[in-house]
């Protein structure tokens, strides 16, 4: 096994930090099983009791397997894991995001730039790891650099954009920013997974959405919907 050059190819394919160290850490965990598919199997059905953990190993099992031409990938494809239980992932509305972001004459210069520049990322839907690629075209465009080094041309808030100066901070002091403004339960995805929620509720073309969060399937950008019970009650009673 030499997911040495796997990892190599996730860099230069513009992974985030995140992502990789976590593929690293779980194929460093397989590698001494990876010459037998059938102690591969066995290894991986000891987290079966937390289904998610389960399918992250698996599926970057399965990545790497693809990428090497492993002939096991159908193999391993067998395998029945467990079903992941839903979970509800807490987002938020616009109105809550913009009263949260909202400049006061009493905020200093970092607390502003703090704001807007969460307000940027609700506006665009990016990644946390695109904001230090971002390129200005024009007023209703952006360009920014994504998964797999695809470059691709984002809608904006020009008037947003325009006041946020240049990312030159961590994704680690980010999340931070998210916590101390936005609140302690959610994360920079939340804000990716809520202006996705927020775009699909009001009406917005799916393969709009797709295009600015820059997925490449219709049913990655609708696994972003994420709606409450009483969110969902609302739509089904509006339509009795």
């Amino acid at each position: 096994m030499n997911y040495e050059k796997y990892i190599i190819f996730l860099r230069k394919n513009n992974y985030s930090k995140n992502t990789i160290t976590t593929y690293e850490n779980i194929l460093k965990k397989y590698a001494i099983y990876f010459h037998n598919i059938s102690l591969l199997k066995k290894q991986l059905k000891k987290y079966f009791e937390v289904p998610n953990t389960a399918w992250t190993h698996y599926n970057v099992i399965c990545s790497y397997m693809k990428w090497s031409n492993d002939k096991r990938l159908n193999k391993m494809k067998e395998l029945k894991l467990p079903k992941i239980p839903k979970k509800y992932m807490e987002v938020f509305t616009k109105e809550y995001l913009y009263s949260k972001t909202e400049i006061n004459s009493f905020d200093d210069e970092i607390t502003r730039q703090k704001k807007i520049t969460l307000r940027f990322l609700f506006e665009t839907g990016l990644r946390a790891s695109e904001l230090f690629t971002v390129e200005y075209i024009n007023e209703q465009y952006i360009r920014v650099l994504g998964k797999g080094n695809k470059i691709r041309d984002v809608l904006h808030n020009n008037y947003t954009t325009i006041n946020m100066k240049p990312f030159l901070y961590t994704t680690k002091t980010l999340r931070l920013w998210v916590k101390e403004i936005l609140g302690k339960e959610f994360t920079p995805h939340s804000i990716r997974r809520s202006f996705a929620t927020h775009m699909l509720i009001k009406g917005a073309n799916p393969k709009m959405v797709m295009s600015q969060l820059g997925h490449e399937k219709i049913e990655t950008t609708f696994r972003y919907l994420n709606l409450s019970l009483e969110e969902n009650w609302k739509i089904y009673s509006s339509y009795l």
